[in-house]
């Protein structure tokens, strides 16, 4: 019972207890164990100015208190991942101050591209058609959405994923258990069936207004690139992007009315430098360098027009241009047959013949 997993989930469980902190007690007893079985006046110095917290260890270090708290989480309808386990996301792994015990529920598919989409709660008509839109779009290619399970942007991007069947992360300032806003509940419920809901805070954990600020690093630590839709001059989102330039990732923001000002912090954004976001083109180029892409839609879209045959010769010649000699070498189809699949995908518009009976791809 006594481990260094089960330790890291019960200081999670007291609250208020940083990675930072974590570590500070492990470099001065060597061990969690070892800070299990420390003597208060020893415990009491290494928490320093932490006296507080210092109390509830001691109130609460005890084995019986420890196996009630170990057995609740196993026995719950959410998933407990530390920082010890082979299934924590490697991309949290990389961020300051990291989570070192999170509760899930969904699926977990952490190391696919993923895009955050935040945004202002107080969103205009157009923010929140963009929000869908781009999370439409990028489900279309593979790839997820990281959001917060907000009003406004947040929701919208959450509902584009999933109407495409995507992929899509909700991370809450609140216990694993909680829904905020209520609002939200249908979502939250389609969440945890198809995408993932996910939490550094355990059950019952209030929806405190310092959690917010402190989710938003693991909202932008899951994401390759973080996508400002809406946000005032002094908005929480951009905590969100704060964290996402110290993390090295990619910030886009969509321009937006000079007049609106929802609009104010992302136009600020792009004078400040961030990438201007103008069409999906401009979030699949750059994560194409960390992943293999395919534009899922327009393949489903192949596969309805072309037969099996003439989709694999299709795509041969779309990696580059390919003489027919060459394509019947690579496919072992005779010249003739070749001939007809030829004629029939130039006849579909898929393919254009060069000089020398050689074949390129016009989509």
């Amino acid at each position: 019972m006594i481990n260094e997993r089960n330790l890291l989930i019960w200081l999670n469980f007291l609250g208020s207890i940083t990675y930072e902190m974590v570590s500070t007690l492990i470099n001065y007893f060597g061990s969690l164990e070892e800070l299990w079985y420390a003597k208060e006046e020893n415990l009491y110095q290494a928490m320093n100015n932490h006296r507080i917290i210092a109390k509830k260890m001691l109130k609460t270090r005890n084995e019986q208190f420890l196996q009630k708290l170990i057995e609740g989480v196993e026995h719950s309808d959410f998933e407990v991942i530390t920082i010890l386990d082979k299934d924590y996301p490697k991309k949290l792994k990389c961020i300051y101050n990291l989570p070192y015990v999170i509760y899930m529920k969904g699926k977990k598919n952490f190391d696919k591209p993923l895009i955050a989409i935040v945004g202002a709660r107080k969103s205009t008509a157009y923010g929140r058609w963009a929000a869908k839109k781009f999370a439409v779009e990028l489900a279309e290619w593979g790839v997820g959405t990281v959001s917060g399970l907000a009003l406004g942007i947040d929701a919208e991007g959450h509902k584009g994923t999933l109407q495409e069947k995507g992929y899509t992360v909700g991370v809450l300032g609140c216990g694993i258990d909680q829904c905020y806003p209520q609002s939200n509940y249908h979502l939250y419920k389609k969440m945890e069936e198809e995408g993932c809901i996910l939490s550094e805070y355990g059950p019952k954990v209030q929806p405190l207004k310092h959690h917010f600020p402190a989710r938003n690093r693991i909202i932008s630590g899951l994401s390759d690139g973080v996508v400002v839709i809406e946000a005032g001059e002094k908005s929480g989102t951009l905590i969100t992007v704060d964290h996402a330039l110290q993390q090295g990732k990619d910030v886009y923001a969509l321009p937006g009315n000079i007049n609106n000002n929802q609009s104010k912090g992302t136009n600020k954004l792009i004078k400040e430098g961030a990438k201007i976001l103008l069409g999906i083109e401009d979030i699949i180029e750059e994560i194409k360098c960390n992943y293999t892409l395919t534009n899922l839609r327009k393949k489903q879209e192949l596969q309805e027009v072309l037969s099996n045959e003439e989709m694999n010769i299709f795509q041969m010649i779309k990696e580059e241009p390919l003489h027919i000699d060459r394509i019947a070498y690579k496919s072992g189809i005779s010249i003739s047959q070749l001939n007809t699949i030829l004629t029939i995908l130039e006849l579909k518009g898929f393919i254009c013949q060069l000089p020398g009976k050689t074949f390129t791809a016009n989509k």
